[in-house]
């Protein structure tokens, strides 16, 4: 959850915290349920994870599809943080100086 925090002002379209919060928990999700990473099963886990009603995991899924994010049954790449270690390095310049 934290890497979609640091990421998130970087991205085209920022999410609201409660769709990083479902986000990072449908790419926590690990075995055999990954194989249909949206489906019945895996919302009913991450609707519990996240204490939110059928319908609201309904809006954070469309949301979140129309932001482009996520697919019928896939996350977007670029929001999944290397395995072993990620960096992250920002330069601010202040260019009013």
């Amino acid at each position: 959850m934290k890497h979609l925090e640091i990421i998130n002002p970087l991205l085209p379209t920022t999410l609201t915290p409660k769709e990083i919060e479902v986000l990072a928990n449908f790419m926590c999700l690990q075995g055999d349920i990954t194989h249909d990473r949206f489906g019945t099963s895996a919302r009913k886990i991450v609707q519990e994870n996240v204490n939110i009603s059928v319908a609201g995991m309904s809006n954070y899924m469309k949301s979140l599809k129309a932001k482009g994010f996520i697919t019928d049954t896939s996350i977007a790449p670029i929001l999944f943080p290397d395995d072993s270690q990620q960096d992250y390095q920002f330069i601010l310049i202040n260019y009013d100086s």
